[in-house]
């Protein structure tokens, strides 16, 4: 399914702050001025490493946390501050999420029938036990699980399966965003691979847009429309996977990319990874303005360092 971008985002976030206060004297700011926007029917994919803020975005913007400053638009609603009744009813139907941990995020004592079909039944949004069963049955195929697994717990799945689960509970709301926190960190490749794939189709099938995190570049390329590079909390560089991949303006990201191993061992042994330290680097984040390079590669840096990165 091709994007259209010449329609309204889906969603628009807007100079989103969110710092932790720990004492008296010391605030964390995991995330520090963060803009971008993510299409119907796109994947944005959000990299970094860890601890650079990519999954405290995630749970800002479906509003697990209160965010400390900035705009959050969803669906044309304001989700920033304190909401309406009907705007939360809105947000908690048509944005969803996928955990990092499949296990953790599934509750052990609930079979995974009711885990899957809460929130049909928190939204009342089914009129009987058998159409309710029947959303469960369908939504546990699309997933590449049987109807019968309805009845078996979380303990019994392996960990693939159990974030098949946890793809399904986002999915049997029929939601227009889903925000993937770090959603296949924990599986093995090929079944990576499979998770995968299975969102992939789900998209094709259903127009929804993902917000992927990640820290896995050559998964957030083979899944993402755009892509944006997170450090620090701060969105230093954002555009299309091939503006990053073949274009990357920020030293930062210009160091993720040549961590990434090659597939080729002759390729793998001239490979150079370049070292970045922001302390040593004379880079200020905050300082920076977004630029535009192309298109819709946008650069977080001061006009000095553009010049000198673009040379």
């Amino acid at each position: 399914m091709a994007v259209n971008y010449n329609a309204d985002p889906i969603l628009k976030v807007k100079d989103l702050k969110q710092h932790f206060k720990i004492n008296e004297s010391y605030t964390v700011k995991a995330v520090d001025g963060v803009s971008f926007e993510i299409y119907p029917g796109e994947t944005y994919g959000l990299v970094g490493e860890s601890g650079s803020g990519k999954s405290t975005i995630g749970r800002s913007v479906i509003r697990l946390y209160d965010p400390t400053a900035g705009q959050i638009e969803f669906d044309g609603l304001d989700i920033s501050g304190k909401m309406r009744r009907s705007t939360e009813n809105e947000l908690r139907t048509k944005m969803q999420m996928i955990f990092q941990d499949p296990m953790a995020s599934l509750n052990p004592r609930k079979t995974v029938g009711e885990i899957i079909g809460e929130g049909l039944d928190i939204h009342k949004s089914v009129s009987s036990r058998q159409e309710r069963d029947e959303k469960v049955g369908a939504i546990l195929e699309k997933v590449g699980l049987a109807k019968e697994h309805r009845t078996r717990y979380p303990h019994q799945f392996s960990g693939g399966q159990r974030q098949r689960v946890g793809i399904a509970r986002a999915l049997i709301m029929n939601p227009k965003l889903i925000i993937a926190d770090e959603c296949i960190s924990a599986l093995d490749v090929s079944i990576q691979a499979q998770v995968v794939n299975l969102m992939k189709d789900i998209q094709e099938e259903t127009g929804t847009a993902y917000l992927f995190i990640a820290h896995d570049l050559s998964m957030v390329k083979y899944i993402s429309d755009r892509i944006g590079v997170l450090h620090l909390g701060h969105l230093l560089e954002t555009g299309t996977k091939d503006e990053i991949f073949d274009n990357p303006i920020h030293p930062y990201t210009k160091s993720l990319l040549s961590a990434i191993p090659a597939p080729n061992p002759v390729v793998e042994k001239q490979r150079e990874a370049l070292t970045y330290d922001y302390k040593t680097s004379g880079i200020n984040y905050s300082e920076g303005t977004y630029h535009k390079i192309d298109g819709s590669h946008y650069v977080k840096c001061t006009d000095e360092e553009l010049e000198k990165w673009t040379k």
